[in-house]
Formats: structure tokens, C-alpha cells, sequence
């Protein structure tokens, strides 16, 4: 038995008319009745009645026509699957991410490990920057600092990491090694991302300082982690942030002792989107961080 014999059978069980059913196959009438016929040998029974005036489907016929349908869409399902996965294998994927959403990188690797097809593009923004290219659909995918208000988006927490002290490697707190208070950074000058940039990651830093009886004293703003590192790297200021690499760039990272205020990072994405290469990354991204 093969396919064929099971798309024959179901059109001509719809159309009870070899002529018609021919015309539609797009089938001379000999070979289709040939078919039919081979296929109730194969079964071991008549699915037809034919007279010269008729053709009817026998009970097993009909029996056999309700799970003919089931066996098309079994395939038809088979098919799409395929041609899913085809599309998930190739393509583009656009990823936008902070600079405390470094822990990107094992993520990605494995992902392009299994996906080698897939051309991939990070880009290093602020929170504010990935929701507008999210709603833009300028990227796919988007690792940012919640709080996030866009009933257009996804939005999902998988990760908390805490906040450290970042200061130049010759300031007097970092040469005495060790965690350090956060009040002992009361009056120091700090070099933050502004506000408009992440507002999740601006409110977070303040309220460490907040809680902590005092307001930093801002006196430089840039718009992305790297540049703070390399403006306290030259002095200009201490800052406070997700722990990232900061080998030969003048600035070191130590752990603050007296507060346990942590930053979440959250992964976003579009309500609708279908993109099969992006929900190939998503099945990866949280079987890696254990997410429903």
C-alpha cells in the first residue's frame, strides 16, 4: 500500500465518481480504477459498491475512509515538521542584549554548535533601545533589565545576579582587596548609564545607594556598560554594576558586603512572532535555564 492509493481512494470516496474523481487526480479513469482495485486486495475487502449507475462506499469503506483522513493529516503534519525544522536550521537570528547580559555567550555557542546555517548578529544596546527594536522588529530576541511595559512582548526573568562595586584598580578600596561597604562609597563620584538608556538597572543602582542612606553623586553618564568601565578605568569615578570582564581596562570589580539587592535579567521577545529560527533558539535558551 502507498500513498498514492490512499489520496486515490479519498477522492474518489468524496467525489463517488470515477470520471470526477479522475479529473480531479488529474488521472486517466483505467489507472485510477487499477489502483482502487489493488488497494481493496491489499485491505482484503471492497470499499465500493459499483454499479454501471453508481458507486457507493461499502461500511468498510467508510470505515477506512474516516482513518484515510486521519493517515493524510499524519503526514500533512509530518511535512510541516519537516519544513519547520528545514526553516529553524537556516535563516537569520538578530539578538540584542546589555552589557550585564554577557552570560549570552554560552548560550549562543551552543546554539551554534547545533545550528551552524544560522547567521547570527548580536547587538550590544540598553533596555530602552531592545524594546524599541523589538517593537520595530529590528531584532529577534532581546536580553534586557525588566521592568519592561509592552503588552506587544514576552517578557521573562531567568537570571538574578547581584551588584558589585566597580572602581579604578588604584583606588585605595580596591588596592585593600576584599568586599567593601557600600557606604564607603558615599562620597565618591559615580559614572552611571542614565536612566533613559535602563531604567530597570538606573533604579536598581539608586536604590543600593538609597537604602544605604545616601544619593550617588552622578557626575558622568555614558550610554553603555564598556564605556563606564573604561571612564572609571581612567579615574573619572567608581560605579556600581553586574560583575563582567574587566581585564586590561585600568578598573576592577569588588563585592559589596551589606547589601543583598539583586538585578534581574530577563529575556523578551514578540507576542506573535512565528519565526521558527527564533523559537529554535527560545526551546534552547530555556531548556539551558531550566524555564517553562
Amino acid at each position: 500500500m502507498e500513498l498514492r492509493h490512499i489520496r486515490y481512494f479519498v477522492a474518489l470516496a468524496e467525489e463517488l465518481n470515477f470520471s470526477r474523481a479522475s479529473e480531479r487526480l488529474h488521472i486517466a479513469q483505467p489507472p485510477l480504477s487499477r489502483q482502487i482495485q489493488q488497494l481493496e486486495a491489499e485491505v482484503g475487502v471492497p470499499l465500493f459498491y459499483r454499479t454501471n449507475r453508481r458507486v457507493e462506499l461499502t461500511n468498510a469503506g467508510k470505515a477506512f475512509l474516516e482513518k484515510a483522513y486521519q493517515m493524510l493529516d499524519l503526514v500533512e503534519d509530518a511535512c510541516d515538521t519537516a519544513r519547520m525544522m528545514a526553516r529553524a536550521e537556516h535563516g537569520k537570528l538578530v539578538i540584542g542584549f546589555t552589557g550585564t547580559g554577557q552570560n549570552i555567550f554560552p548560550i549562543v555557542e551552543k546554539y551554534r554548535e547545533k545550528y551552524p546555517a544560522v547567521s547570527l548578529s548580536l547587538q550590544l544596546m540598553g533596555t530602552t533601545a531592545q524594546i524599541r527594536a523589538l517593537q520595530g522588529k529590528k531584532i529577534d530576541v532581546g536580553l534586557l533589565t525588566p521592568p519592561v511595559n509592552s503588552e506587544e512582548l514576552i517578557v521573562k526573568n531567568y537570571r538574578q545576579v547581584p551588584l558589585q562595586a566597580l572602581l579604578p584598580e588604584n583606588h585605595p578600596l580596591a588596592v585593600k582587596g576584599g568586599p567593601i561597604s557600600i557606604t564607603e562609597l558615599a562620597e565618591e563620584s559615580f559614572v552611571i548609564t542614565p536612566r533613559a538608556i535602563g531604567p530597570g538597572f538606573y533604579d536598581t543602582v539608586t536604590k543600593i545607594c538609597h537604602q544605604a542612606g545616601f544619593s550617588p553623586k552622578i557626575t558622568v553618564e555614558t550610554h553603555d556598560i564598556q564605556t563606564v568601565i573604561s571612564l572609571v578605568g581612567m579615574g573619572m569615578g567608581v560605579s556600581l554594576s553586574a560583575a563582567v570582564d574587566t581585564q586590561n581596562t585600568g578598573a576592577v570589580f569588588r563585592e559589596l558586603k551589606d547589601t543583598s539587592v539583586m538585578m534581574d535579567i530577563a529575556i523578551a521577545y514578540r507576542q506573535d512572532e512565528k519565526s521558527e529560527v527564533l523559537h529554535s533558539f527560545l526551546d534552547m535558551f530555556f531548556d539551558y535555564y531550566s524555564m517553562s
